[in-house]
């Protein structure tokens, strides 16, 4: 967990999206410019909050991927190992969709006893306002 005392939040996105293993690397950027848009939405309304938002970091996941240096269960042991250092999961499916990715890490992180806040563009800021409020009683 964060040692800085700053509380940090875990965004599980969708990277192939609906479309698993026949999205292509188009379908991929735009699922993960969509994710970083939501994630800097999310960092504008929660100034003190940290949030990791998976996509922002995919041009080395990718790299590492398509050499042959990472595989798809080795990211995702990294990602589940990152939610460990999270107070939450904040589950982003804009088009109503949980991938595999996105389960592996849903499912860690209820193993693990992290909160999992599963939200769409609209629901985000009241779901992460309302769980900001509940660590504070």
């Amino acid at each position: 967990m964060d040692t800085k005392n700053k509380i940090r939040l875990y965004v599980s996105h969708p990277i192939r999206g609906a479309k698993g293993a026949d999205a292509t690397r188009e379908d991929m950027e735009v699922n993960n410019e969509l994710a970083i848009k939501f994630g800097e939405a999310l960092q504008s309304e929660f100034p003190n909050i940290s949030f990791y938002v998976p996509a922002s970091h995919d041009e080395f996941v990718m790299i590492g991927y398509e050499e042959g240096i990472l595989t798809e269960t080795e990211i995702l042991h990294i990602d589940c190992k990152i939610t460990d250092r999270c107070h939450a999961v904040v589950a982003y499916i804009p088009e109503n969709h949980v991938s595999n990715g996105m389960l592996t890490e849903i499912t860690h992180a209820n193993k693990t006893g992290k909160p999992v806040l599963v939200v769409d563009d609209t629901s985000a800021v009241a779901s992460v306002q309302r769980y900001l409020e509940g660590l504070m009683i």
